[in-house]
C-alpha cells in the first residue's frame, strides 16, 4: 500500500509539473565534437594497430559496407586477414542532426600498400556515417569513398560549429522514424525517375542544397550546385538507381541513402556502360523537403579503377 501511495504521488507531481521542467537538452555541439574524436581515434588505431582491428574496434553492430556487395560490416573485416598496409585518414568536414544521434564526416585519405615507408601510394576521400550508441560512444554505421589523384597540398579541415549549439526536445517536432525513412526512400526513387524523365543533372538541380558535395572516382570532390551541373553534363549517358535502404536521426532533419547505381549507353535496354554503389547523405529543408548534401559514387568492380573501392575499408585486401 505505502509503494502504491508513493507511485501515485510521484504520477501526481509529474502531472502538475510544467512541460519545461521534463525538456531535455541535447548539446549538439559537445556531440559534433565526440563524433569527430571518434573518427581521429579511429584513424589513430589505424596507424598503431592495423586496419582490421580499427574496423573491428569502430564499427557499429547493423553496421553495413559494400564489398563490393552490401555486406555486414562487421563480417566484411572478420572475413579479412592483417596487412602491413598502412592507411590514413582525417575529417575536413561533419555534421550532425538535431537531436546529436546520427551524424558524417568526410576527408581525405592515403594508403600505403607496404607499410609508411612505402613510396607507392593511393589517396582518395571517404564519406562515414555514425551513430551514437546507448553508451555514449560513436560507432560507423556506413563508410563509403573513392579515390583522385594526389592533392597538390594538405586540405586544411574546415568543421563548423554545430548551429544551434544547444537544442531543446521539447522545441523539437515530434518525429515518425519510420515514416520519415519510408519518405526518404520515396524521395530517392521519385529522384530516379525524374533523372530518367529530365536527364541526371536537371533532376540532381532540384534535390541538390547550395552547398552539396559530390564525389566521383577519378576526381577530387566537386563542390555547390553550379560547379556539380558542369561536372554532371561531362557524362549525358543515362543512369538509373534504386535505394537497398535508408537511416533516418531521431529528429528526422539528417538521413542518409544507399544502393545501386547503373549507367547505360542510351536506354534502359541498351548495354551497361558502368556500375556504382551510392550513398546519398540528405537534410530536412525548413520547407520540409529533403535536400542531398552529400553524394557519393563508388564504381563497382571489374569497370572499377585500382584503388577505387577504397573508402576508409579496401576492397578484397591489398
Amino acid at each position: 500500500m505505502k509503494s502504491l501511495s508513493i507511485f501515485c504521488l510521484a504520477a501526481t507531481l509529474a502531472a502538475l509539473a510544467p512541460e519545461s521542467s521534463c525538456a531535455e537538452t541535447i548539446d549538439r555541439q559537445a556531440a559534433l565534437d565526440a563524433m569527430v574524436a571518434a573518427e581521429h581515434a579511429f584513424a589513430s588505431m589505424a596507424g598503431e594497430k592495423g586496419t582490421r582491428e580499427a574496423f573491428l574496434t569502430y564499427l557499429a553492430d547493423d553496421s553495413m559496407l559494400f564489398a563490393p556487395d552490401l555486406t555486414s560490416g562487421k563480417e566484411v573485416w572478420k572475413n579479412r586477414p592483417a596487412t602491413p598496409a598502412l592507411l590514413t585518414w582525417y575529417p575536413i568536414l561533419a555534421e550532425v542532426s538535431l537531436a546529436g544521434d546520427l551524424g558524417y564526416d568526410t576527408g581525405p585519405w592515403e594508403l600505403r600498400p607496404k607499410g609508411k615507408d612505402d613510396p607507392k601510394s593511393v589517396h582518395g576521400y571517404f564519406v562515414t556515417v555514425w551513430k551514437k550508441q546507448r553508451d555514449g560512444s560513436w560507432k560507423v554505421l556506413m563508410d563509403q569513398g573513392t579515390s583522385n589523384a594526389k592533392p597538390a597540398s594538405r586540405i586544411a579541415p574546415a568543421i563548423a560549429p554545430a548551429t544551434p549549439a544547444k537544442v531543446e526536445t521539447a522545441s523539437l517536432a515530434k518525429v515518425n522514424v519510420e515514416a520519415e525513412r519510408t519518405a526518404l526512400l520515396a524521395a530517392d526513387r521519385a529522384f530516379a525517375g525524374a533523372a530518367q524523365e529530365k536527364g541526371e543533372a536537371a533532376a540532381y538541380m532540384a534535390v541538390l542544397a547550395e552547398n552539396a558535395r559530390l564525389h566521383r572516382v577519378g576526381r577530387e570532390p566537386i563542390l555547390g550546385r553550379e560547379a556539380i551541373r558542369a561536372a554532371l553534363a561531362e557524362n549525358p549517358a543515362p543512369i538509373t538507381w534504386a535505394p537497398a535502404g535508408s537511416v533516418v536521426a531521431r529528429s528526422g532533419d539528417l538521413g542518409y541513402t544507399f544502393g545501386l547505381a547503373k549507367r547505360r549507353q542510351s536506354g534502359p535496354d541498351s548495354p551497361l556502360v558502368d556500375s556504382d554503389n551510392y550513398l546519398r547523405i540528405w537534410k530536412k529543408q525548413a520547407d520540409g523537403s529533403w535536400k542531398i548534401v552529400l553524394d557519393v559514387f563508388d564504381p563497382r568492380p571489374p569497370k572499377s579503377p585500382e584503388g577505387s573501392q577504397k573508402s576508409k575499408e579496401p576492397a578484397g585486401g591489398f
